[in-house]
């Protein structure tokens, strides 16, 4: 059973700025060492920080509405498989909280546009 279901875009121009304005700061609060890694060696870095923004955007309106945990940027970690499939990793309080749900996801990004789905899938105990 669907549990929860979220979708973000963000215009990737805007996330640019930002970044550009905030610096390296904003990001490290966005994200883990792991994602920032991985994104800092594609050629269009803020372009896969975007994806992964939204990613959290997403599952910040996925999230039921029992779940007590404040949701933290870097308890969420978005990252690619072997294959290049999209998975994600809940640390913190908010893992105990989520942990019997099952996450699907799905990423995209154009070079203006960044969209991602989160799907909370309710799993057999």
């Amino acid at each position: 059973m669907i549990i929860g279901m979220g979708i973000d875009v963000v215009d990737i121009d805007r996330f640019r700025n930002i970044v550009a304005r905030r610096g390296d700061r904003f990001v490290e609060r966005l994200f883990t060492k792991n994602e920032l890694d991985y994104c800092r060696n594609k050629a269009d870095s803020v372009s896969s920080m975007a994806v992964r923004f939204a990613a959290k955007e997403a599952m910040i309106k996925a999230l039921p509405g029992h779940i007590q945990s404040p949701f933290h940027w870097q308890d969420m970690e978005v990252y690619n498989d072997a294959n290049g499939k999209p998975g994600v990793n809940i640390m913190g309080d908010l893992r105990s909280q989520i942990e019997p749900l099952k996450i699907h996801i799905t990423l995209t990004h154009s070079t203006a546009f960044a969209a991602a789905v989160i799907i909370l899938e309710e799993t057999e105990v």
